[in-house]
């Protein structure tokens, strides 16, 4: 009983990492899962309209992962000095 669970648990693991293959960007708000986030899923998501143009710094209409980060860095360094 003891290793199917270990078994069973070890599966789970490798499909969990597979999902996540390096150089992906996994975000909730990316519906569609094509690592890239469109102001539709932005603000289905709920993330702030007005921020939309503010990350996607190439201005092609979709967020990538390191905009996403870049954006996301500085609003928790703008929240952080408050």
């Amino acid at each position: 009983m003891r290793v199917t669970a270990l078994i069973a648990l070890a599966l789970a693991a490798c499909a969990s990492t597979a999902l996540a293959a390096p150089g992906r960007f996994i975000h909730p708000a990316d519906t569609s899962k094509d690592d890239r986030i469109d102001k539709a899923e932005w603000v289905a998501y709920k993330l702030p309209a007005a921020e939309f143009a503010k990350a996607d710094k190439d201005g092609d209409g979709k967020i990538d992962g390191p905009e996403f980060v870049a954006w996301d860095t500085a609003q928790k360094a703008r929240h952080a000095g408050r």
